[in-house]
Formats: C-alpha cells, sequence, structure tokens
C-alpha cells in the first residue's frame, strides 16, 4: 500500500456544497448513505488493521443482560463450551433484545485513544474533531458535542435484533456505521430499517467504505451473517451525542 499510517486522513468525504441536500434527505428519510466516505487508501489500511487484529472480544446481550469475554477467556474454552455460549446468546423470543458479534472497544477519552494508536483510534479522533462536528451538527439540526463508537465483527450465526438505539449515556442524536468489508448480498449481515409496525424494511447493503448514517430512534436490525459469508462483516458502529 502506498500510503502510510502517518500520511493517513481520516476526515469524512462530504461536500459542502451538497450539504443542504443531504441534510433534506436525513431529516426527511431518517437516514443516509455517505458512499464513499472516507480516502479509499485509508478505509483501506483501516479495513486490513480491523481484519488482522488479536484483541476482538465477543459481545453478546438477551434483554438488559449484556455481556463480553476476551480473546483470552475465548482461548480458554473448549469447543463445546463456546457452542454453549453462541447457543446461550442466541435463546430468546422475538420479544428479547438480542446480538452478538465480536467487538474493539474504543476509550471515549482522547488521551485514552492516543494511549494505544491504532488507526481505528484516529479514525474516532477524526470524527470527533471540530470540523466533523460541525458538519455532523448541520445535518442534523442539533448541537453535535462528541462521537463514541467501537469496531464491531460478525462472522456467520451473528445478528443483531431490532432495537431503536434510545437514549444510553446521554442525548444520541445520530447513529453511523461505518461499513469496512467488501461483502456480497448473499451474506446475510444486511441493516434493516423497519416500518412502525414491523412488517416492512429497507435493506442496505454494508458495501465497503460506506457510511450508514442515520437518526436516533430508529427501528434497525442486522440480519444473521450466514455460512456463506467468505469472510467477517466488519465496522465501525457509534453515535453523535448532544450531551
Amino acid at each position: 500500500m502506498a500510503l502510510t499510517g502517518s500520511v493517513l486522513d481520516f476526515t469524512l468525504r462530504i461536500d459542502p456544497a451538497l450539504l443542504g441536500p443531504m441534510r433534506d434527505e436525513l431529516l426527511g428519510a431518517g437516514r443516509l448513505r455517505l458512499d464513499p466516505v472516507l480516502e479509499e487508501g485509508a478505509a483501506e489500511a483501516l479495513r486490513a488493521e480491523l481484519e488482522a487484529s488479536n484483541e476482538w472480544a465477543l459481545s453478546w446481550r438477551q434483554g438488559p443482560a449484556e455481556r463480553e469475554a476476551d480473546a483470552a477467556t475465548l482461548a480458554r474454552l473448549s469447543p463445546a463450551q463456546l457452542t454453549a455460549l453462541e447457543a446461550f446468546a442466541r435463546a430468546g423470543d422475538e420479544h428479547t433484545f438480542r446480538f452478538m458479534h465480536d467487538t474493539i472497544r474504543v476509550s471515549p477519552k482522547a488521551e485514552g485513544r492516543a494511549a494505544r494508536g491504532m488507526l481505528l483510534d484516529r479514525y474516532v479522533d477524526a470524527l470527533n474533531a471540530p470540523e466533523t462536528l460541525a458538519v455532523m451538527s448541520e445535518l442534523t439540526g442539533e448541537a453535535v458535542r462528541y462521537y463514541n463508537g467501537d469496531a464491531t465483527r460478525y462472522r456467520p450465526g451473528h445478528f443483531l435484533t431490532t432495537h431503536n438505539d434510545g437514549r444510553k449515556h446521554g442525548k444520541r442524536v445520530a447513529a453511523m456505521v461505518l461499513n469496512l468489508s467488501h461483502w456480497h448480498i448473499d451474506w446475510g449481515g444486511l441493516m434493516l430499517f423497519h416500518d412502525a409496525d414491523g412488517e416492512r424494511a429497507t435493506a442496505w447493503i454494508p458495501r465497503f467504505n460506506t457510511a450508514n448514517l442515520f437518526l436516533v430512534p430508529q427501528d434497525h436490525s442486522v440480519t444473521w451473517v450466514n455460512a456463506l459469508a467468505a469472510r467477517p462483516r466488519v465496522a465501525v458502529a457509534g453515535w453523535f451525542y448532544a450531551d
């Protein structure tokens, strides 16, 4: 790769002349796709870093109970124990909010991100830059103050059931998912946006270097990644906050 880590630029590629139409689309439909959202070399470098990383933990949730097992813990589990853990994460019914996927956490503090220094941390720094927050404030119509997010990795059997990203640790204004995998629709892992009665949905494929930006709260889910998937579905997902 021609670019090195020292010159990679993770600034969002948003044309100021298009902010008005983009704002109208976001506020009207509740969602907007940014494509491409990063300089291609930066997106490829971030993808490569995350796909090669050994820092992934397994995260899962059932209703209010959210749990996580780091790589060292997972390495100690037998295949039978890991199978039982994954079966437990999938248990429940259509009324239970559940997810299972891998996660690399990112510090909400700039000094924590600087100490680790992954490209992932630099990307989150870029989303917290004053110029980025100003653009997001313009798009959403609210005074956006900061962004928090983590890397996610969906392997076969991973999923995220319907939820709306409501209030948690401050006012979430908008969610943004940066997709970093070269993906095929047959592999599952689609982001679905649901209508009020839960009977119809709009599906977005996680296309490489495309960001899904959508207002909160809004019902959405990620469909089951199936056994056809040739590689994991890697992304960086988080929220812009007003307080």
